[in-house]
């Protein structure tokens, strides 16, 4: 059989050659020897439990990382344990990246129909399923592996064989992705819900979920759609919920399939240790922001975990009560300025409640910090790779559906104040496109953004610096295509109006998708501005959020 997986890096000599499931015992026994372990730091990745190879790899592959962050180092070596975990820390504590690295230093599951049989008949397997909520960090997040690969010797495995992408683009993921699972399963399956879905339903043989070792679900809280606790809900609440139970979300319906002898085990209260032999992947769940109703979830509705599961936490902002573990240090708030701008016919202005920064007692945020990090070249693209000529005339000829003020305040503050990049998020039911146009036609030079592309977004994956660049870019997304996305070069935040935050009937969600969108600037302590654009309408919504969330708007005195 042509070798598996064959540099060093990708390969743990103590590959696991496991029997059959009926045979199987347990591949990882997440919720059994708990024993919480403390964060504290660790002076390497070799220390964390990474081999040495893939460690030297990822310095060679990311030269300003020297070392893992404390909740890597908890995280990497809880992950190789086998044990379940939830993991909760503020945007940029790098949380996804830690997880990427513990999964690709899990040793390869290789199976076999018969133990008896030559090795020649081993079914090399999906060891980890990472799911996601939207293609962009799934590609991200493909890029840090791709890096990883190449640093890691002068030839590489086919990157297909260490890890593959699966998410809806057309019929992509059916027309390609389904026959290069078949022939090369992947060690790591970085995919969306939706689109693992769709590939079993066309082919329930490509992989088979329960011999998997371990699976993520990363932004957890953005794919399990969940209710606001209540005590004593409404008639539309019990409707709500029964809707849910009858019709459950992709992410829900993967975790029914996976995790299905486990509830029922959970489900009799009985012992793992004391029923048949059946295999439960390990469950990780990630995001800044796990809420009540999402634990009530997997702990009590669907009792996918229990009171044994691993949780690593340190920041957690803190929005019912004494119930959150909290702290003064967030980014949201030691490094992160917050600013409203209100604009309408009659120009723009700093919303009334803002403050100077003297008054605010903060440091001043300036953007002149070196690029340490490796950089290439960023190319100018036609108005063409954003938008078509096609579309291009359907917007000359159709009115535009965005406010126009709030854009033109959007492109007075990114001329006066953004060094390199910023991004501007718009509401999910927005067209791209089309904001994308407005701004082109009054003068900024706006990019749909996405991963894949050179100059709208790939080469800011890696660039550290935020030096000033003669033409600064504003990449547009909506709110549902930028959770994790890490562009560390990034100095500005944009939110295009109180319509890009607000969620109907959730105020909760309302609130956090506020403090992911503050994730995307002040990553690793680096400063960054969030200027939230609203008209005059909306100014007492902004002003609650930001209440809510012990944050003090700080007025722009570009605008004075």
């Amino acid at each position: 059989m042509k070798p598996f997986l064959s540099t060093s890096i990708f390969r743990d000599r103590r590959w696991t050659r496991l029997p059959t499931l009926q045979k199987i015992r347990l591949i990882s026994k997440a919720a059994e020897n708990y024993q919480h372990s403390p964060l504290k730091p660790v002076l390497s990745f070799e220390d964390a439990g990474l081999r040495p190879s893939l460690a030297q790899a990822v310095y060679t592959a990311f030269p300003n990382v020297k070392s893992p962050t404390e909740i890597q180092s908890t995280l990497i070596s809880s992950v190789l344990e086998g044990k379940d975990i939830i993991l909760q820390d503020e945007t940029g504590s790098g949380k996804s990246f830690g997880l990427i690295l513990a999964l690709l230093n899990k040793t390869r599951m290789i199976f076999t129909d018969d133990l008896n049989a030559d090795r020649a008949s081993d079914r090399p397997a999906i060891t980890s399923l990472v799911l996601v909520p939207h293609r962009d960090l799934a590609f991200q997040m493909m890029h840090w592996i791709d890096l990883i690969a190449q640093a890691s010797s002068d030839n590489p495995p086919s990157l297909a064989s260490i890890a593959q992408v699966l998410v809806r683009e057309g019929r992509r993921h059916i027309t390609e992705g389904l026959p290069l699972i078949r022939n090369e399963p992947p060690h790591v399956l970085i995919a969306t819900p939706a689109s693992v879905v769709e590939v079993l339903r066309e082919d329930p043989n490509a992989f088979r979920l329960r011999e998997l070792s371990t699976v993520v679900l990363d932004e957890v809280d953005y794919m399990i759609e969940t209710l606001p606790l209540n005590n004593n809900p409404s008639k539309q609440h019990i409707q709500k919920m029964n809707k849910l139970q009858m019709h459950p979300g992709p992410a829900r319906a993967l975790l029914d399939e996976i995790y299905e002898a486990r509830v029922k085990l959970n489900a009799r209260n009985r012992q793992a240790s004391g029923d048949a032999p059946h295999h439960s992947p390990q469950l990780i769940l990630s995001s800044a922001t796990i809420r009540r109703q999402l634990k009530h979830y997997f702990f009590s509705e669907k009792q996918l975990l229990n009171k044994d599961v691993v949780k690593i936490r340190r920041s957690v902002m803190r929005l019912h009560g004494q119930d959150e573990l909290a702290t003064d240090e967030y980014a949201i708030h030691s490094v992160i300025s917050h600013h409203v701008v209100v604009a309408s016919e009659n120009g723009i202005v700093n919303i009334p409640s803002a403050v100077s920064a003297e008054e605010k007692h903060t440091h001043p945020f300036g953007f002149e910090e070196a690029n340490n990090g490796p950089s290439s070249a960023v190319s100018s693209s036609s108005f063409d790779r954003i938008v078509d000529s096609t579309a291009a005339a359907k917007f000359a000829m159709t009115p535009s559906t965005l406010n126009q003020n709030l854009l033109e305040a959007v492109a007075a503050v990114f001329a006066l104040d953004v060094p390199s990049v910023a991004l501007l998020v718009i509401p999910p039911n927005a067209s791209v496109h089309r904001a994308v146009y407005d701004l082109r036609e009054i003068g900024v030079n706006a990019f749909g953004m996405d991963v894949l592309v050179q100059d709208r977004g790939r080469s800011y994956l890696l660039q550290a610096g935020g030096e000033k660049k003669a033409d600064p870019k504003l990449l547009v997304c909506t709110t549902s295509s930028i959770r994790g996305i890490d562009f560390p070069s990034l100095t500005h935040v944009f939110i295009l109006g109180f319509n890009a935050l607000i969620a109907k009937d959730n105020w909760t969600l309302t609130l956090d998708t506020y403090i992911h969108l503050c994730g995307r600037v002040g990553r690793f302590k680096k400063p960054g501005k969030v200027i939230t654009v609203v008209d005059e309408k909306d100014v007492s919504g902004i002003d609650k959020v930001l209440h809510t969330l012990d944050v003090t708007p700080v007025r722009l005195n570009l605008l004075s």
